[in-house]
C-alpha cells in the first residue's frame, strides 16, 4: 500500500470536517502557488490560478482514486489547469530565448551602485548594500522565471516538475498524463534548452558569462520587471511571512547547473491567505467554518 502522509487528512475532508478542509488548503496553497508563479511568471496571475486550482481540488476530492499520493494528484490538477489556462499578456508576446538574450545584453548597467545609491556614511553604506542585495534577489527571480516562458508549456511544466520540484519520472509522467519514458524525453529536451542558454548567458552558472544580475537593476526597475515581485515581498514583510535570503553569487569555482539556480529562490506566498475567498466560492457546497 502506498505510504501517503495525507490520507488521514483526506479522510477527514471526505467526512465533511471543515477544519480538515481548511488545513488541506493551508498546506497545499504555498506548493500550488510556487508552481503557478514559476509557470506563469506574473504573481497576480499565479494567485488567481492558485485559487482556481484549489477550488478544483476541493470539489473533486471525492473522485481521488488513490492511484498516487494526494500531493501528486493535486499537482496533476494544477498541471492540467496551468497548461490549459488562457495565455497571459507576457506569454502572448511569444517570448523566445533569442529576444531574452538581446534584452540581457542591452540592459547591463555596471555603475548602478554608484549613481543610483550614494551613501554618505558607513551606516548608509551598509543600508545601500542591503538594498542592492534585495533588488538583486528580485532581479534573479524575475529574470529566471521569464526565461521559463520561452519554453513551450509542455516543456516548461516538465522542467519544473522534474528539475525544480524533483518529482520522479513516474510521478511527473502521471501528473502530465504521459508515460515515464515519454516524460524523460521531454525533460531532456527542456533541460538542454535551459542549460545551453543559462550556460552561455547567465553569470549564476558561470561568472564569465555576460549577464550580471546587479547590472540589470536599473533596467529591471524602470521597465517594471520586478515591480510585482517587490510588492509581493513587501506584503509578506508586513505580514511577517518574508524570510530574507541572500541572492546567489556568480559561480566562480565550477559551473552551476541551471536547475540549481531555479531551486535557490525565495519562497514567495500569495499576498493574502486565500482561505476566505475559497470559503466564499464553496460556501454552498462546503460551508467552511469561520476561525
Amino acid at each position: 500500500m502506498m505510504n501517503d502522509p495525507h490520507l488521514s487528512l483526506l479522510e477527514d475532508c471526505l467526512l465533511g470536517k471543515t477544519k480538515a478542509l481548511e488545513e488541506l488548503i493551508q498546506f497545499f496553497q504555498p506548493k500550488v502557488f510556487s508552481l503557478a508563479l514559476k509557470f506563469l511568471w506574473n504573481p497576480e496571475d499565479a494567485e488567481d490560478a492558485t485559487q482556481e486550482i484549489l477550488v478544483k481540488v476541493i470539489t473533486n476530492l471525492g473522485g481521488f482514486r488513490r492511484e498516487s499520493k494526494l500531493s501528486t494528484w493535486i499537482y496533476k490538477i494544477a498541471s492540467n489547469h496551468l497548461i490549459n489556462i488562457k495565455k497571459s499578456k507576457l506569454e502572448s508576446k511569444q517570448i523566445h530565448l533569442r529576444t531574452i538574450r538581446e534584452e540581457l545584453h542591452r540592459s547591463q548597467s555596471p555603475s548602478v551602485s554608484n549613481d543610483v545609491f550614494e551613501p554618505a556614511s558607513q551606516r548608509e553604506g551598509d543600508e545601500v548594500k542591503e538594498k542592492i542585495s534585495h533588488l538583486v534577489l528580485h532581479v534573479q527571480v524575475a529574470c529566471t522565471y521569464a526565461m521559463l516562458q520561452a519554453l513551450t508549456r509542455k516543456y516548461r511544466m516538465a522542467y519544473l516538475l522534474g528539475e525544480v520540484f524533483s518529482l520522479s519520472s513516474e510521478e511527473a509522467g502521471y501528473v502530465m498524463g504521459i508515460r515515464a519514458d515519454a516524460f524523460r524525453q521531454i525533460l531532456k529536451r527542456a533541460r538542454t534548452q535551459m542549460e545551453e542558454f543559462l550556460g552561455k548567458e547567465c553569470s549564476l552558472t558561470n561568472a564569465k558569462n555576460p549577464c550580471q544580475c546587479k547590472n540589470r537593476i536599473r533596467f529591471a526597475s524602470k521597465a517594471g520587471r520586478i515591480k510585482s515581485y517587490l510588492q509581493l515581498s513587501e506584503q509578506m514583510k508586513r505580514d511577517g511571512r518574508w524570510h530574507e535570503m541572500k541572492p546567489l553569487l556568480p559561480k566562480t569555482t565550477k559551473l552551476r547547473k541551471a536547475a540549481e539556480v531555479f531551486r535557490n529562490q525565495p519562497k514567495f506566498l500569495p499576498k493574502k491567505n486565500q482561505l476566505d475567498s475559497i470559503r466564499d466560492l464553496l460556501n454552498h457546497s462546503f460551508p467552511l467554518s469561520t476561525r
